[in-house]
């Protein structure tokens, strides 16, 4: 890369940790509320008055629905799904931690006896 290119870069590098920083500080100021958090579910329409619900996340089609207005509605009840932390939820992430774990206590077991 060119000089003058690289300095460029690692100004507006500069410029943008200091605008991250001056808005997190703005953030933490009292009676300032921060913007909604972007919607988990992106309605995007897909022809005939059909407009399909996409995960922002994986970007992966998750429903399609007919109409605007049951497309939204669906929408809003999915996030209210993901938002909430059930026991299934609880399950999932405590059986993922143990089979970590067990893993990791196999490897130290395997490669202590070998001493």
């Amino acid at each position: 890369m060119h000089t003058s290119f690289a300095q460029r870069v690692t100004a507006l590098e500069g410029l943008r940790a200091r605008t991250r920083q001056a808005t997190a500080e703005f953030y933490q100021k009292p009676g300032v509320m921060p913007p909604p958090l972007a919607p988990l579910i992106i309605v995007r329409p897909s022809g005939n008055n059909t407009f399909s619900l996409i995960n922002r996340a994986t970007g992966v089609v998750m429903a399609e629905r007919f109409g605007h207005n049951n497309a939204t509605s669906y929408a809003r009840e999915l996030e209210a799904k993901e938002a909430h932390f059930d026991i299934k939820k609880f399950g999932k992430v405590l059986r993922n931690w143990a089979l970590r774990i067990g893993a990791i206590l196999t490897v130290f077991a395997f490669f202590g006896s070998h001493l």
